[in-house]
């Protein structure tokens, strides 16, 4: 009897046990669900749900691929994605998303939302799905060539999970900056020290991203020592904690200057915006 179970554990299923990990229906239908989600419904269907499903899908499948990089974490897998799921929903993982970022290809940006916790409750099965996973193996083939081709594309999709920041700057106006700026103080700060130098700020309603931006309106905005004036800029800030991106998005002109070459309008506009308002929050 030990013989035979000795030469069960050395033939192929055994052997690319770790492969099918990865290599299965349930991880392949949730890297997709997860993609789908992050790109498309969240962008299209903003809800709470679409929120959620990245979440519960995320925790489902990657302890899989965490042991499918790791093979002897064993039941750590699912322990690590926990505890750091839990870290990165805290807003202690700002500082080092910050670090990331000035050196990533691919910026990560997450939402502090503590009921997200609920998507841990997922762990369990996930561990037992891991313990099972040769019952959801997509064929029984040996997929050793896939191996180490697959882990960028998978890891591409777990880093990518929000839309890029074009996607909370949608074009309007007369002229669209789409500038983005990463800044020093808070939200409420940057608006207290506006409001301080004079600006007359209102909330603007027309861009609304489920509290992931929030935008404002500067109407009458003086700019250049009193040189020139815009009709009104449209800025907002993407993110929540203690340093948020300050997103400068469209501005509408005085209907004297519409008729001016609009891209030099907009490379100047941009740097007087720049040395006026962005400055002044960085």
């Amino acid at each position: 009897m030990s013989i035979l179970k000795h030469k069960t554990m050395q033939g192929p299923m055994y052997q690319n046990r770790n492969h099918y990990l990865i290599f299965n229906w349930i991880f392949i239908a949730g890297l997709l669900l997860l993609a789908f989600n992050d790109h498309y419904l969240k962008q299209h269907f903003t809800s709470w749900l679409t929120g959620k499903v990245s979440d519960f899908a995320g925790l489902l499948i990657f302890p899989m691929f965490l042991l499918f990089l790791f093979p002897r974490l064993s039941k750590w897998s699912v322990i690590i994605t926990g505890l750091f799921f839990i870290f990165w929903k805290t807003p202690f993982s700002a500082d080092f998303i910050e670090c990331y970022n000035k050196i990533a290809l691919i910026p990560i940006t997450r939402t502090v939302d503590y009921s997200d916790y609920i998507a841990l409750s997922v762990l369990p099965l996930s561990w037992y799905l891991i313990q099972r996973i040769d019952r959801y193996r997509v064929s029984n083939f040996q997929p050793v060539f896939l191996r180490f081709l697959a882990i960028v594309p998978i890891a591409l999709v777990f880093m990518a999970t929000e839309p890029p920041i074009s996607f909370y700057m949608q074009p309007g106006g007369d002229i669209h900056i789409g500038k983005s700026y990463k800044m020093k103080m808070s939200k409420e700060a940057a608006l207290a020290k506006l409001r301080a130098k004079g600006y007359r700020i209102e909330i603007d309603t027309s861009q609304r991203f489920s509290n992931r931006a929030d935008y404002y309106l500067i109407n009458n905005l003086v700019l250049d020592g009193g040189k020139d004036t815009l009709q009104s800029l449209q800025f907002g800030f993407l993110g929540s904690g203690d340093k948020p991106l300050l997103l400068i998005n469209n501005i509408k002109l005085r209907p004297a200057d519409k008729e001016k070459n609009l891209k030099l309008l907009k490379k100047s506009y941009q740097q007087l915006i720049k040395s006026d308002i962005v400055e002044e929050v960085k």
